[in-house]
């Protein structure tokens, strides 16, 4: 087994960032929605770390970026059942739907990260609409914001010295998710 250099190390040590802010969020919050929420973040960042940090060959590579795309869906599908104050099943259902697709384009070598990434903002839109229905909403949207910014810094490919854009958005992400605990915080 073999570590990996340059920019994909640094975003696989940005990926440990995350996964200890998911962690110490895990442990804090009480709601289910929540907990599962961090949780997949847990599981999204350890996955991401392994994918980024260590040399492996293609079908096993392959096979860590399938499920890590099937958990990036239940973890963006949470924070829509989480603002729109849906059942924790229908994380599954809405999952599902958005893998099949995912998976369609998968076999098409259609690149499914553009309509991930399409998918995202559209959750980002709804549940900031929901938010701002909300009384305690600055710390949920401060967190939005700086997942804007870090989605623009991804989508551009900007990289800042030993960061690529992947490094980078991990830790406007990481900043995210402290918002997003605060945000819960103030309306637990």
């Amino acid at each position: 087994m073999e570590i990996t250099n340059g920019f994909e190390l640094t975003t696989a040590i940005t990926n440990i960032i995350i996964l200890i802010v998911s962690i110490i969020c895990f442990i804090k919050v009480r709601r289910t929605l929540w907990k599962f929420f961090f949780l997949c973040m847990i599981i999204d960042s350890f996955l991401g770390t392994i994918a980024h940090g260590i040399v492996m060959n293609g079908t096993i590579n392959n096979i860590i970026w399938a499920v890590l795309a099937i958990f990036f869906t239940f973890t963006i599908n949470t924070l829509l059942c989480i603002f729109l104050r849906l059942k924790f099943k229908h994380i599954f259902i809405l999952s599902l739907l958005l893998s099949i697709l995912l998976g369609i384009q998968l076999l098409l070598n259609i690149d499914f990260i553009l309509t991930f990434t399409f998918y995202v903002l559209l959750i980002m839109i709804i549940c900031t609409i929901c938010i701002l229905k909300r009384k305690n909403r600055m710390m949920y949207l401060i967190g939005f914001l700086v997942q804007l910014i870090g989605g623009i810094f991804m989508l551009s490919k900007v990289n800042i010295g030993v960061l690529n854009y992947n490094g980078i958005y991990h830790l406007f992400m990481a900043l995210t998710l402290v918002f997003l605990y605060l945000g819960y915080r103030k309306d637990d």
